[in-house]
């Protein structure tokens, strides 16, 4: 289900994410799925929305045309774990959208999440949208499926700059 983090000797895996490649991320909650989109080699994510969540088939059956109309290679799944890094109900919830989410043919990744729904609230409050429009519901799951996505899109950009400059390091290049 998840990209390797290994790099063998022959390189990247071949799941591994590519320039370019759109990924969909998302902030699972019982009550609502925050979705974001973003390219590797970027780093921002665009909110789209949200979609009702509790339901893992209804989810699926959600996500299929947006997948397919921004052409979406990956996707990220926000793993809420408490904050000593153990699991709770709301983890094990998105360790089995995420295998279920497989299903769509897609590499899925698992991206710790704690914080971002603070970070997302913090973020609406001190934004310029009126009060009313801060306090919609799903604006939050939305803000953090973005956060979740960024650091994703970050963490991918680290990666592929350190792989670089190891293989500038290699003798013979």
């Amino acid at each position: 289900m998840s990209a390797s983090d290994g790099h063998g000797a022959g390189g990247p895996p071949a799941d591994a994410p590519r320039p370019g490649e759109a990924v969909l991320a998302l902030d699972a909650g019982e009550a609502r799925i925050g979705l974001a989109i973003g390219t590797v080699g970027s780093g921002f994510a665009f909110g789209r929305g949200t979609i009702a969540g509790g339901d893992d088939r209804r989810t699926l059956e959600a996500l299929r045309p947006l997948v397919r109309e921004e052409r979406v290679t990956r996707l990220v799944v926000g793993l809420p774990l408490r904050t000593d890094g153990a699991d709770s109900a709301q983890t094990v919830r998105a360790r089995r959208l995420a295998q279920r989410l497989a299903e769509l043919g897609l590499p899925v990744e698992l991206m710790d999440e704690r914080y971002t729904s603070q970070a997302a609230r913090r973020a609406q409050r001190s934004s310029d949208l009126p009060r009313g429009k801060r306090r919609e519901k799903g604006r939050i799951d939305e803000a953090s499926a973005v956060l979740i996505l960024e650091t994703w899109l970050a963490r991918q950009a680290a990666a592929a700059a350190a792989a670089a400059a190891a293989a500038a390091q290699e003798p013979g290049r």
